[in-house]
């Protein structure tokens, strides 16, 4: 993280020239930019390209909730990390950092390395989402939440996520933990519904009513989003191993016919 770019946003002098300081211990990067409000911030951002954004909440002028806001609300900015620093450790105060489109959060005060995982962490998710997602024909997926399983189908994978459509239930709620096993219905030349992933522990960030013109329909799609840090080494093989196998499966040119 040498060559990244950094944007320390804080109303304190002290406070930035400490964040700065372990920025540079930390990742030895030279390009570090600093702003006293989001107003500031936004001014740098539309100036020079940065790759990450460490912003304190509490701020005069522009906060770090309307910076947050503006960032993500600007084509041109909307990708970077945007690491929150606040003294707020409140659940509801996070859940609205999070639904604003917050990357990491990091309570103050925090450890240099603390930092540096939120840090590491912000940079690997951004480098996630260019990752190809692949539609797949709807195969079992079976989530599980506190010991009850729910019956569905997955028809998108990615090594970070995925998509599945079930019926809604109340133990269905955003930002909750879960556990996921995967089958595949016609897996060509793999035992076809044979689990190939178990126990994959994923978190919901998206849940939508299906759109159907059914009236008692009751279905939903859920997003998952799959946290490398929550896997085991051998879960995150066996995902990396399908996700490429799914890969490999795709023609690199769809011909004439």
């Amino acid at each position: 993280m040498k060559d990244i770019s950094f944007l320390i946003v804080d109303d304190s002098p002290s406070i930035r020239i400490l964040v700065c300081k372990t920025v540079k211990a930390i990742f030895g990067s030279e390009d570090i930019h600093q702003a006293g409000n989001g107003q500031e911030a936004l001014k740098l951002l539309r100036d020079i390209r940065i790759d990450l954004i460490i912003s304190d909440w509490n701020m005069p002028v522009m906060d770090g909730e309307e910076l947050l806001y503006e960032v993500r609300q600007d084509p041109n900015l909307k990708n970077i990390p945007f690491i929150m620093m606040t003294t707020n450790a409140d659940r509801d105060f996070l859940i609205t950092a999070i639904q604003l489109g917050v990357t990491q959060y990091i309570v103050k005060p925090f450890a240099p390395e603390e930092l540096e995982r939120k840090a590491r962490i912000s940079m690997s998710s951004l480098n996630k989402r260019k990752e190809a997602r692949h539609a797949l024909p709807e195969h079992r997926a079976t989530v599980r939440i506190d010991g009850k399983s729910m019956p569905g189908k997955i028809f998108d994978l990615s090594r970070t996520g995925a998509r599945v459509r079930l019926e809604n239930d109340a133990a269905l709620s955003l930002y909750r933990s879960c556990e996921v096993d995967l089958q595949l219905l016609d897996s060509d030349g793999l035992d076809a519904g044979a689990t190939v992933i178990s126990s994959l522990v994923g978190m919901i960030v998206r849940l939508t009513a299906e759109d159907t013109l059914h009236p008692t329909s009751r279905q939903c799609q859920m997003g998952l989003y799959f946290n490398p840090g929550m896997q085991s080494r051998p879960l995150e093989i066996q995902l990396n191993q399908l996700v490429r196998w799914l890969a490999e499966r795709r023609p690199d040119v769809i011909g004439n016919g």
